[in-house]
């Protein structure tokens, strides 16, 4: 596993390449470049690339979203509570929820103004339209 400072000192060495042709087509193709520069075994475990570092990477104006972290949101129960109020049927007949939050703007879930994150004292809170909070 890299260092920070060894992976900080390979990073700014890569840089200075410029313009690098990717070693693999498609989506994943950014980072395992970047892993093949940084000498990074490629793997499939979750978690960091280096130490405490998880290494990112993605196309210069890509509309592609990167997740950073996934965290549910508390109390214990919020997940069920937010399925159970802003939910909707799937194919199945089974309620579900997929859905990105911001803190700019209310997503649409399903075609309504559905959630977003607001900030509360030192909390973010998951807050609906009307300013109902379903969970931090």
């Amino acid at each position: 596993m890299l260092g920070y400072r060894k992976m900080l000192d390979k990073i700014r060495a890569i840089k200075k390449l410029n313009y690098v042709k990717t070693h693999r087509t498609g989506n994943t193709g950014i980072g395992k470049t970047l892993e093949d520069l940084l000498s990074i075994t490629e793997n499939n475990i979750p978690g960091p690339n280096g130490r405490m570092i998880e290494l990112k990477s993605a196309r210069t104006n890509t509309s592609s979203m990167l997740t950073l972290f996934t965290k549910s949101p508390m109390p214990a129960k919020a997940n069920s509570l937010l399925l159970n109020k802003v939910g909707y049927k799937s194919r199945s007949r089974k309620k579900e929820l997929h859905t990105t939050l911001n803190a700019l703007a209310f997503n649409n879930i399903k075609g309504k103004k559905g959630l977003k994150i607001s900030v509360k004292g030192n909390k973010l809170v998951i807050i609906d339209t009307k300013g109902n909070e379903y969970g931090y």
